[in-house]
């Protein structure tokens, strides 16, 4: 497994707006379509998809909540396909560094589905700790750098 972090362009949007996490977990995240639109007319967001090698796996849109001057990982996802075979834990550090290098912030906010347990365990394995804050109904993690 060697994966990177992507640019999404005009050549792969296709592939990584098509994947999807799995049907029970469609409550916890926007799609990648959606997502993808919106990093399109709100250039504050960035949207990159993870690679293993040439195999799309997942994707990640993150930039700044320009109301709140925070910087936010606000989208993560692995494709259902890739799902439980570590992705997500390697992916999320090359998020996180990605992401201090891109702003020199020392504070990382994301937000998470209050019954995805999964994916707050996850992000808790990596320092993220839960806030008192809520994010349109989603409970807020934030990590320090």
């Amino acid at each position: 497994m060697t994966l990177q972090i992507r640019e999404v362009n005009s050549n792969n949007w296709r592939i990584i707006a098509a994947l999807s996490v799995s049907k029970d977990q469609h409550a916890f995240i926007e799609s990648n379509s959606y997502s993808l639109v919106q990093s399109k007319y709100h250039p504050e967001w960035k949207s990159v998809a993870i690679y293993d090698g040439n195999t799309p796996v997942g994707y990640c849109m993150y930039g700044t909540d320009i109301e709140k001057n925070q910087i936010w990982l606000d989208r993560f996802m692995i494709d259902q396909h890739y799902q439980g075979k570590g992705y997500g834990k390697q992916a999320i550090p090359l998020l996180i560094d990605c992401i201090v290098e891109t702003y020199q912030c020392d504070r990382i906010y994301l937000s998470i589905h209050p019954e995805n347990f999964a994916a707050q365990k996850l992000y808790e394995s990596f320092g993220f700790k839960l806030t008192e804050e809520m994010d349109f109904g989603e409970a807020v993690m934030v990590f320090d750098t």
